[in-house]
């Protein structure tokens, strides 16, 4: 083997150490910033944790505001005070839609204009009669979906 082939065998070696040098020290700069990144991320996130203490202090808060605090309740049951007058006014005019309903009925028909065509007689006051009841029905069914929001 001469020398010149021994000088140019050691000169590649020490060119393939220098570049696994370069690669591996960035790894390393990569890996410390990962490190440094990930004891931030830590600190910051036990900083911004919830002790017990702080959940004490909010149970006491809500068992303080459950007794003191009971306007949700108190507009609950006008809620349903107005869902069951309601009701019982819907059953009501459905029980009163036979003969005394047609008076009734005559009656809204000259308050509310034209009505149909004038015809008159005993369907003149079956018709609104109905459209109390579909609307006190209206009122019956918003009161509900607000009774249901409340809960």
């Amino acid at each position: 083997m001469s020398l010149d082939g021994l000088r140019a065998w050691i000169g590649e070696v020490e060119r393939k150490l220098g570049k696994r040098t370069r690669v591996f020290l960035a790894l390393c700069a990569i890996a410390i910033g990962i490190a440094g990144a990930a004891v931030y991320l830590a600190l910051d996130a036990r900083s911004d944790s919830v002790s017990e203490s702080d959940v004490q202090e909010l149970q006491r808060e809500l068992e303080a505001q459950g007794v003191g605090g009971g306007t949700g309740s108190a507009d609950l049951v006008q809620l349903e005070a107005e869902v069951q007058s309601l009701q019982a006014e819907v059953d009501r005019l459905k029980g009163n839609g036979g003969g005394s309903g047609q008076g009734k009925g005559s009656s809204n028909q000259n308050q509310g204009g034209t009505g149909e065509g004038g015809s008159g007689g005993a369907s003149g006051g079956v018709v609104p009669e109905k459209g109390n009841a579909a609307d006190l029905q209206k009122l019956l069914e918003e009161a509900k979906r607000q009774s249901e929001e409340n809960e």
